[in-house]
């Protein structure tokens, strides 16, 4: 048998609670490498590189769990094509395996760049209230700060328009 941690151990080096590896088993964002005949779950290296990889893309992109296991699950696809096209056994079959990882990697960087992009639109929404706060507390020199309609400070604040 293989390098196999329990579920502590690996609460232990990710920061992730038992709860969270359930939770992550129930929608099939990470199935652990083996289960025990009582159900102990046990998690290999490559378990814990996917943990990583969920963690980082929720960290740097603000991705919701459905859309972290959709590119993830995109990733293995993608793999599993180029698998496919080395084992292919001649240039069509090669060509089709390829053409199919390329159309899922297309398909991930499409999702990329269009949270980046609501990203980037919410940090432009952001300024714009940094910018009307800082002008509203310019706007009377004498140190007083004027009195605003409860609407104009939750909209300068962040909140809805």
């Amino acid at each position: 048998m293989g390098n196999f941690y329990q579920i502590g151990e690996v609460c232990h080096v990710t920061g992730l609670t038992p709860r969270t590896l359930h939770y992550y088993d129930e929608i099939g964002l990470l199935v652990p490498s083996e289960r025990l005949a009582g159900g102990q779950r046990l998690y290999t290296a490559a378990d814990l590189g996917r943990i990583e990889e969920i963690k980082e893309l929720r960290r740097l992109l603000g991705l919701s769990l459905s859309e972290v296991k959709r590119l993830l699950d995109a990733e293995d696809a993608r793999k599993r094509h180029l698998v496919e096209a080395s084992k292919a056994p001649d240039e069509p079959a090669r060509r089709a395996a390829l053409e199919q990882a390329l159309d899922v990697t297309e398909a991930q960087a499409r999702s990329v760049h269009e949270k980046i992009g609501q990203l980037t639109a919410f940090g432009q929404k952001l300024e714009r209230h940094v910018r009307d706060l800082r002008r509203l507390l310019r706007s009377n020199r004498d140190g007083a700060v004027p009195k605003v309609k409860a609407a104009s400070a939750t909209q300068a604040a962040g909140g809805e328009q």
